[in-house]
């Protein structure tokens, strides 16, 4: 959910690594700008290996947050830093939402705990910090919150590493 640098490099990540991904954002012209990403993460990958690519996944550009968490297993939100606007998308996404989705914030700045209070299920929120660009760089800092159950951490760090990304654990 959101298709900034930040949710456009994430989308970049799981497309190349064969994920489809069901991605929203209500700007008019999020598509296009979202676009340049999904360019620059295509000339970089083209140029990082001579060796075959994996199949990549399917880019769907959807029309509501519902509609982008319906059948997620994992959910990347990467919103403006404004509180308010986070907590009201996690609320729409806890509408649709499969219970065991696991909610991933891509904040730099708002702690886990804030992020989840409120949250019908907040035991499967954490914050994956990524380095930007998501597409390119590694590293992925995953922060719990008060109320993150362990196994959702340990859930997320496999996924990370399986994009070919290094999750790096701060308590």
């Amino acid at each position: 959910i959101g298709a900034g640098v930040i949710g456009a490099g994430w989308a970049a990540r799981f497309i190349e690594n064969g994920i489809d991904v069901s991605l929203y954002d209500p700007a008019p012209d999020a598509e296009s700008k979202a676009q340049v990403t999904f360019e620059n993460a295509e000339h970089a990958y083209s140029k990082l290996t001579m060796a075959p690519r994996a199949n990549k996944g399917e880019l769907r550009f959807v029309n509501s947050i519902e509609e982008s968490v319906r059948d997620a297993n994992l959910i990347v939100e990467a919103v403006p830093e404004e509180l308010s606007l986070k907590k009201s998308t996690y609320a729409e996404v806890e509408k649709t939402a499969s219970p065991d989705a696991i909610i991933t914030s891509s904040t730099s700045g708002i702690l886990p705990s804030e992020l989840q209070k409120g949250m019908i299920h907040p035991e499967r929120l954490l914050v994956a910090h990524p380095f930007n660009p998501v597409y390119l760089l590694p590293m992925v800092e995953l922060v719990g919150g008060n109320e993150t159950k362990p196994d959702v951490v340990v859930k997320t760090a496999e996924i990370i590493s399986d994009l070919g990304m290094r999750p790096l654990h701060i308590k």
